[in-house]
């Protein structure tokens, strides 16, 4: 690949809370903000610290499933209601599973690197607290081959980890696997706890390695629901410091 053209900053972020069981304020009997209300919030958070709508050229949202999730489909229209200001500017909706908002950003490079635009709002925004796990796990399963549906478990996303997870456990021994993956999950909560908007911002566990090595259950309904109930919404901006510097 060619050096890129023009220079291209990530700054201006917003992070709003994930929120999910491992929040004291969670209770999922209790109503909680939708889909366009953590958009709304993030944007604003942006928009507040570059100096308002004017400065933004074009914007960009990633999102898995929200129509089936949220009955909520064409989520680009959403961006304006951010802010008046950004009416009548170029939106666009991209989807990639896990990594939507991560193609929010690489669509927002994009066009700064064509020079259709200097400032681009990239917003990546799920909520999938709206179904039973088990009704979840289904609309995440089109994130597979659907010709697979049948033949995988009820739990259909999850239980693709898992199958990879057995075989790490065919390769290098399951004691071993296992270990590993405890020190990954212990390494997440701990930087969880740094976080204030994370979802295990609150998480107590004053052990977690003995809670990442006890033994699974064997139904994964635990493992979806913790999914599913998951909300977080990123926003950033990308910017060439042409005729706006930012460093």
């Amino acid at each position: 690949m060619n050096k890129l053209r023009r220079n291209v900053y990530m700054t201006a972020g917003y992070n709003t809370v994930s929120m999910g069981t491992g929040r004291k304020e969670f209770h999922p009997k209790k109503s909680r903000p939708g889909l366009e209300d953590y958009i709304r919030e993030a944007g604003r958070g942006v928009l507040q610290q570059v100096g308002g709508a004017g400065n933004i050229d074009e914007g960009v949202i990633g999102n898995f499933m929200a129509a089936r999730f949220n009955n909520q489909g064409n989520l680009a229209a959403l961006i304006p209601a951010i802010d008046e200001g950004l009416q009548w500017k170029p939106c666009t909706r991209v989807e990639g599973a896990c990594c939507s908002g991560a193609l929010a950003l690489t669509a927002g490079i994009k066009s700064v690197l064509a020079e259709t635009a200097d400032v681009v709002l990239a917003i990546g925004v799920e909520v999938q607290n709206t179904v039973k796990a088990i009704y979840g796990a289904d609309i995440l399963a089109t994130a597979g081959w659907s010709r697979e549906r049948k033949a995988g478990h009820a739990y259909f996303f999850p239980g693709k980890f898992s199958d990879r997870a057995g075989a790490y456990y065919e390769r290098y021994g399951r004691d071993r696997t296992r270990k590993a993956m405890a020190r990954w999950y212990r390494n997440a909560i701990e930087n969880a706890r740094l976080c204030p908007t994370a979802q295990e911002y609150h998480n107590t566990s004053a052990d977690l390695d003995a809670v990442a090595l006890a033994e699974p259950i064997p139904d994964r309904s635990s493992i979806t629901s913790t999914s599913s109930t998951a909300r977080r919404c990123r926003t950033a901006l990308r910017r060439l410091p042409s005729r706006r510097r930012t460093v």
